[in-house]
């Protein structure tokens, strides 16, 4: 492509004989900046004119793209995204060229024959206002010291990217991060904060954006967030916070460095192949002391007892804290924390260096001993201890503290207040969210033991969720990381209660597209049920039932269909008049996804069958009240929509015949849903190309939903819109206008309704 745009310039120099390796090299480096235009290249047009790149652009380079309105758009975008360096007027200059070709030349123009490297740094687009996520976590207002690693890491990013801050857990590297990007804010364009989960690939993936919708997989939502990111320069800075695995054990981290911004990690690794900053003990004399006087005013008498209290927990930043802030809550003298602490009964040095091990082997047994004492000397209540035993079941990023409240069914904050207070609980009033410091977790989980049975009030308000999860419109990605977090960490001491809310995780995660985790929910499922022995018929079927969802995730169809034959030969040998609900509805569900899959197989006609068996089941306990007619007549025109959308016409035939066979036989042909039926007719006579019948099916869907409805909603807004694409398509003016006016006259009603 170089060589077409520039052909006339590059035949006539040296690196026109060179080795293509070498060429694509030097062409690469003129695309990325790393190198600019040759000066030959730039006075051999300014001079003779851009009329060559012009027609090199028409005759050569379109013709090889292979989608040129989607290059002008993205060109567009650039556009957009460098108003900063080249202006208002410049940019709306070229948004308002129409010739494709003509577009690009102006914009090679410009770049080569402006040296904006020189002059400007290049700005990123600002993403305050669509990002909805992701925002720096309020600051520690108690935080001292530590300006020789500020300035540190500062210079470390005027020369390196990424730079790792490593150092023991609870040494304060999350806040040391934190800290300088509050006081560097004003240099940073964009400040995104992600809070590491194990898969650098899925944080950018649970960023929220303003235009994210909940019918996004997490593989849509990690290519959309990409390619923000991707518009972002050194001006901009990421903190992926609490990396503690070895770059090398992520397989996205090679690639997520290449961004142009600049991006910070703190670790609990020690990193040996990229900048770091070290984050050790702070001074024991001077910021320590200060750090405990910061919590504990009263202790100033005390210096030397404050001092050996600090030597005892070893100079460790998060255990001085809560030591300080322990004190006052016990009302006990410093002399008698400094001997209670003196108590925990490891052999371990005083000041010892704790060692570093990647991911979850760094824990040392002195510093765990002593912030187990510590919370046995804050002398908490009940409901404190309550509160932190279910605190420990959430992300270590945190939830909304609101949303913990009535998940809690909390009638005030008093307690949770006080716990923040006095340090036990981390509060980021920015992001108005509340958090466990990681270490704290962990003791916390071994103290307080949190089991199915003393966090149920927890458990049954994520339950209540997952039930009512027609509910949500965003993709809630607090509560997915919640629902995953208690999955993963609680105690199981109440079987049947716990399969039940994993049961109904299940389809919430799927509907929310975390695909990836659904094989952890079957696996667990299957393991509390062989634990327990739970192996009631449903139980099964509802387990092979998800199991064949997971074989479908990787494609592995003819498992899938072996697995839900074998949940309905389970539940058909309880297919009688005296089938409870539970077990019917189950049925009918597994002929509906046995139908989802023949459909992939492109086995339509099995498909329609087994769809209309599900269908007749809950007709034959409609008495059970399983499901009202048009529930189901919905469910089925939301598969033959699905169907249209993805243009695989002949599986929606199949399945609009079952619908009209059933609309007919339990409704009449001057219902809503005859009227549907026949605008789905019409659009897929459309779609073959067939203007008689689709005028046909239109006109009569626009007649029987007008009757039944009226006009005012959106059924008839789709008719309306199909019918003006009919005429406009089929030469007939007049009446694509008459259509238009009607879709236009309903689309204005309906939104002053609204």
């Amino acid at each position: 492509m170089i060589e077409d745009i520039f052909y006339d310039c590059l035949c006539n120099m040296d690196i026109y004989e060179k080795e293509d390796f070498e060429k694509n090299v030097t062409y690469s480096r003129w695309c990325t900046g790393e190198r600019p235009i040759p000066k030959e290249i730039l006075s051999f047009y300014d001079n003779t004119g851009f009329d060559s790149i012009l027609n090199n652009i028409r005759n050569d380079v379109i013709p090889n793209l292979i989608n040129v309105s989607a290059t002008r758009e993205l060109l567009l975008e650039l556009v957009t995204d460098s108003i900063n360096v080249i202006g208002t007027e410049k940019a709306d200059e070229f948004s308002q060229i129409t010739d494709d070709a003509e577009l690009i030349t102006a914009l090679i123009r410009y770049a080569i024959l402006n040296d904006h490297a020189s002059k400007h740094t290049l700005l990123s687009p600002d993403l305050s206002d669509i990002l909805l996520s992701n925002k720096l976590p309020s600051v520690n207002r108690h935080f001292i010291g530590r300006k020789d690693e500020l300035k540190t890491i500062g210079k470390a990013l005027q020369e390196h990217n990424p730079v790792f801050v490593i150092g023991t857990a609870g040494m304060g590297k999350s806040e040391l991060a934190k800290t300088y990007a509050k006081k560097n804010e004003k240099k940073y364009t964009n400040i995104i904060h992600m809070f590491y989960d194990g898969d650098l690939k899925k944080c950018i993936a649970h960023m929220e954006f303003d235009d994210d919708t909940a019918d996004m997989s997490d593989d849509m939502l990690f290519d959309k967030h990409m390619r923000i990111l991707k518009k972002l320069h050194s001006d901009s800075l990421i903190i992926i916070d609490n990396f503690n695995v070895l770059p090398k054990e992520d397989a996205f981290f090679k690639k997520f460095i290449k961004l142009n911004c600049k991006i910070v990690f703190t670790s609990r690794c020690n990193i040996s192949q990229y900048e770091t900053v070290k984050v050790s003990e702070m001074n024991t004399d001077t910021e320590l002391v200060e750090l405990f006087y910061k919590h504990c005013p009263s202790a100033k008498d005390s210096e030397d007892v404050i001092k050996e209290i600090i030597q005892t927990v070893g100079c460790h930043t998060l255990t001085v804290c809560l030591a300080a802030l322990s004190l006052t809550a016990s009302g006990m003298e410093p002399e008698e924390l400094l001997a209670e602490l003196k108590t925990c009964g490891l052999n371990i040095a005083s000041g010892e260096d704790v060692e570093l091990y990647k991911d979850n082997d760094f824990t040392d047994g002195l510093m765990i001993e002593h912030l187990r004492k510590l919370l046995q000397l804050g002398k908490l209540s009940d409901q404190q201890l309550y509160i932190l035993r279910n605190l420990s079941l959430l992300p270590v990023s945190g939830v909304l503290k609101n949303h913990f409240k009535n998940w809690m069914n909390l009638e005030k904050l008093v307690d949770v207040n006080y716990l923040i207070k006095y340090g036990f609980i981390n509060e980021d009033t920015d992001n108005k969210k509340i958090s466990l410091h990681p270490l704290l977790q962990e003791v916390i989980a071994i103290e307080t033991l949190p089991t199915v049975t003393t966090c149920q009030t927890l458990l049954n308000s994520l339950h209540l969720i997952c039930l009512a999860h027609g509910l949500e419109l965003r993709k809630p990605e607090h509560i997915i990381s919640s629902l995953i977090s208690v999955s993963e960490r609680i105690v199981v001491d109440d079987g049947a209660f716990f399969l039940l809310f994993l049961q109904d995780m299940f389809p919430y995660l799927d509907k929310y597209f975390v695909l990836h985790y659904l094989p952890n929910v079957t696996e667990r499922i299957s393991y509390v049920m062989d634990e327990f022995q739970i192996d009631s018929p449903c139980d099964k079927a509802l387990l092979l039932d998800y199991k064949a969802e997971c074989f479908l995730l990787k494609k592995d169809y003819g498992n899938a269909v072996k697995k839900r034959e074998k949940a309905i030969s389970i539940l058909e040998k309880l297919h009688t008049k005296d089938s409870d609900i539970r077990t019917a509805n189950l049925l009918s569900n597994l002929y509906n996804n046995l139908s989802n899959t023949y459909l992939l197989m492109k086995r339509g006609t099995e498909a329609a069958k087994a769809l209309r068996t599900a269908f007749d089941i809950r007709m034959e306990y409609a008495h059970l009240g399983l499901t009202e007619t048009h529930d189901s007549l919905q469910q089925m025109m939301n598969l033959i929509n699905m169907l249209l959308l993805t243009k695989d016409v002949d599986n929606a035939k199949i399945v609009l015949e079952q619908y009209e066979s059933l609309v007919l036989e339990r409704l009449s042909d001057t219902s809503l849903d005859y009227g549907i039926c026949k605008l789905s007719r019409g659009i897929i006579d459309m779609m073959e190309g067939k203007p008689t019948p689709a005028e046909m099916n239109l006109l009569t869907a626009e007649n029987i939903i007008g009757n039944a409805v009226g006009t005012d909603n959106d059924y008839m807004k789709t008719t309306y819109k199909y019918l003006n694409n009919l005429y406009a398509r089929w030469k007939k003016p007049e009446k694509a206008i008459e259509y238009r006016d009607k879709f236009l006259g309903v689309k204005q009603r309906i939104s002053r309704s609204e």
